[in-house]
């Protein structure tokens, strides 16, 4: 306590400031007298930097600090109430520690671009029909077509309609729409509206569904664990088909009623919009969307929306793991098997799936790891208990599984003579008939382009990238070869580059092939091709699917993006082209991906009762276990096998893996930073396992030479792989982890999904 007339000195306090720059540490700033008691982890501040300033975030507060240099001061609080939920900040400093990576990365993956910027309205052309116009609409005698159906579909709107939603109604509607602005028959109106990228997807009547007694006895006991409270992690097993959705949804509508938030993860952008579609018709507007595809303005604009507190429901992709939900009481992470969880590059290469069990343990929250095939890790904590475990062992709504058939293409070219056989009779003719039954066929081919290599059939030279050690893909469309890794092109393969031969080969089949050979045996057939060169465009995932859902599509063609998550009433055959694509692939992981993509697809056909539904699997390798067992549909079998072997090589789930992936332009630095790399590393501790270094099975990517080492922990030994990560992180230099050196630059990737 102050003596009375003794004028009391304001407290100094020090704030540690995260930037978005390749640094494990924070800066040091002093508190501003006004803003002592005001700063908590998760506020965001705007502070000198350099010449200017920058936006960073606070990361705690103390009263004293050791840096000796001259300390600058806060400059501002950035609009004190959006500040990052306690949970969500706590969870970007566990993926700084866990996977290695500066927190400034973390914090620049995290936050979306230009979200500190004011928010700004878009102007949208509107237009309606004046009363001139609806009196020259009901004496119509003109030879205007366009501009009889553009009044005509007005006269039917009680409200103003947006003007680029017009162009079902005609061609060119802002032209159309000027001329009859001219005459006074319609008003052109400009409004500002907010940069959501649902608003123009309306809310619908949300018809609840009667769940299954199965879907009932799940729903319990996740609401059980709710009313618990805390952390609890479940894994829901389901057969396709079976209802996963409407289980996670009626759960979600019990603790958005309790004053809860909910976080719904997808693996694919191209499923994003459909799942979105759902929460949005059973919550309306509480619902926004979150992916990579949106626009900066979308992005900021749901960003600052989130931290005012406006949704309660996010459903996203990968980097929705970071949307700004107060009170998350539920997350779920849909298709949890999926790869593309894992973020490759750049850095931080955190899974969201992790991520996300840890961001709901912080939170308190429920987990819901979803899906028909879940990894095999996921399926390994569901048989020991640490996670929940939950099944729907049947169809919703009493329909079947679709009847499975597995051609091999080898006895099948052998009968035909055909060596080029792309379509198997067995598969041609079940096309056939679903196309005279009006109904519709899904195609799965996991390479896109026309075909994966090309050569000389003469001198024996075959196409590679000259920036990567691996084949160029050729395009049909655009006549050209194509580096699926670095982007680059060169001309068809008209004559040998080598011999000037003429006798140049394409061998193996991708989509355009296929989609060729669809055109060539059903030119009455409607087919839709997606996969990566087709939906570059914004928003075309969402129309092809939109045109197949319409039936104005009777054959969707594509890679994985139509594997899974997909729900369509008239699909009664899945086949798929060729199952073996990546079978061979160096990679402990290639029979697990095979077995779920397989076993996916095939529960896209046949979802209702009353239309059966068939799979024609093709294939070169008939008795490989990953094939065999997806074909079967038995799951059980599958997972026994593969954890048989898991453990007897000690892989995950019974060791864990970090990989340290070193890169450069010239091959011999690489290989001595590599050389360097394993001494720092031995000697090992008990329990741990150093391999390599050996070169990458893609040795060259992108002009980079790549060398790798695995560190393997036995699991027994070190349950949290605290081990693994103290030997691992205490013999790297921070330096090498927040930059080039020497132009040779280290990765360093914790329980990597990719090994090439």
């Amino acid at each position: 306590m102050t003596g009375r007339g003794l004028s009391q000195q304001p407290l100094t306090m020090f704030a540690r400031v995260v930037l978005p720059l390749s640094r494990f540490d924070a800066f040091t700033y002093r508190v501003p007298s006004d803003l002592i008691g005001r700063l908590n982890p998760g506020a965001f501040v705007t502070v000198p930097f350099r010449r200017g300033t920058a936006i960073g975030v606070v990361a705690g507060v103390q009263p004293a600090s050791d840096y000796q240099g001259k300390i600058k001061t806060i400059t501002e609080l950035r609009d004190e109430p959006a500040a990052l939920p306690p949970d969500l900040w706590s969870t970007l400093e566990w993926i700084s520690r866990y996977y290695g990576t500066p927190l400034g990365l973390v914090l620049k993956t995290a936050l979306p671009l230009g979200f500190a910027e004011p928010g700004s309205s878009r102007q949208v052309q509107f237009v309606s029909i004046t009363s001139s116009g609806e009196a020259a609409l009901a004496a119509w005698t003109g030879r205007a077509p366009a501009q009889e159906a553009l009044l005509s579909y007005l006269a039917q709107q009680e409200l103003p309609s947006k003007v680029s939603g017009l162009s079902k109604v005609c061609s060119s509607p802002l032209a159309v729409c000027r001329r009859l602005e001219q005459r006074g028959w319609v008003a052109l109106i400009q409004r500002a509206v907010d940069a959501d990228p649902l608003a123009g997807l309306a809310p619908a009547p949300h018809d609840r569904v009667t769940l299954s007694a199965e879907q009932e006895t799940l729903l319990s006991e996740i609401n059980q664990a709710r009313k618990r409270g805390g952390f609890a992690p479940f894994l829901l097993q389901g057969v396709t088909g079976s209802g996963k959705t409407e289980v996670y949804l009626q759960a979600a509508r019990e603790v958005l009623a309790g004053g809860g938030s909910v976080l719904v993860l997808v693996p694919e952008i191209s499923l994003t919009p459909q799942v979105a579609t759902r929460f949005r018709a059973a919550f309306g507007t509480e619902v926004a969307l979150w992916h990579s595809h949106l626009s900066r303005a979308e992005r900021s604009w749901t960003w600052r929306e989130l931290l005012r507190g406006r949704f309660s429901v996010v459903v996203g992709a990968r980097s929705a793991l970071f949307a700004p939900l107060h009170n998350l009481r539920l997350i779920v992470v849909d298709e949890e098997q999926e790869g593309s969880y894992k973020q490759e590059d750049p850095a931080p290469r955190y899974n969201a799936r992790d991520a996300a069990l840890m961001r709901g343990r912080l939170a308190g929250a429920l987990v819901l790891l979803a899906s028909a095939t879940p990894s095999v890790e996921s399926y390994y904590n569901g048989l020991i208990g640490r996670y929940s475990k939950l099944s729907l062992s049947e169809r919703f709504d009493g329909a079947a599984y679709p009847l499975v058939r597995l051609v091999d293409l080898k006895v099948e070219r052998q009968r035909s003579q055909n060596y080029n056989l792309v379509l198997s009779e067995p598969l041609v003719a079940g096309i056939e008939l679903r196309l005279k039954r009006r109904e519709q066929v899904i195609l799965l081919q996991n390479i896109r382009g026309y075909a994966p290599l090309s050569g000389c059939n003469d001198c024996g030279f075959s196409a590679h990238c000259p920036n990567c050690a691996v084949p160029l893909s050729y395009h049909k469309h655009t006549g050209r070869l194509h580096c699926h890794y670095c982007g680059s092109s060169q001309q068809g393969p008209e004559a040998c580059p080598e011999c000037g031969s003429p006798h140049v080969y394409l061998y193996g089949v991708g989509t355009e092939q296929v989609e060729e050979v669809l055109q060539e045996l059903f030119p009455q057939a409607r087919v839709a091709r997606m996969d990566a060169d087709t939906t570059r465009r914004r928003g075309a995932h969402a129309r092809i699917l939109q045109a197949f859902a319409a039936g104005e599509v009777d054959i969707l063609l594509g890679t994985q993006m139509i594997a899974k998550g997909l729900d369509f009433d008239r699909v009664t055959l899945v086949g798929v082209v060729n199952s073996d694509t990546g079978l061979t692939l160096p990679d402990f992981r290639a029979g697990e991906r095979t077995f779920q993509l397989v076993y996916q697809v095939c529960g896209r056909s046949g979802r209702r009762r009353e239309r059966p539904g068939e799979a024609i699997i093709q294939t070169n390798h008939p008795d490989d276990v990953a094939i065999k067992a997806a074909a079967r549909l038995d799951a059980h079998r599958f997972y026994n096998q593969v954890l048989a072997e898991r453990r007897e090589l000690l892989y995950p789930p019974f060791s864990r893996l970090i990989r340290l992936l070193v890169l450069g332009r010239r091959q011999e630095p690489v290989w001595e930073r590599a050389r360097e790399l394993r001494s720092r590393l031995t000697p090992a501790q008990k329990g741990i396992t150093i391999l390599g270094p050996a070169s990458a099975p893609f040795e060259r990517l992108r002009g980079q030479w790549r060398v790798h080492l695995l560190i393997k922990s036995d699991r027994a030994l070190d349950p949290d792989g605290i081990r693994l990560h103290r030997h691992t992180f205490s013999s790297i230099p921070r330096s090498w982890l927040e930059g080039a050196r020497g132009g040779v630059r280290l990765k360093i990737d914790v329980d990597p999904v990719n090994l090439l």
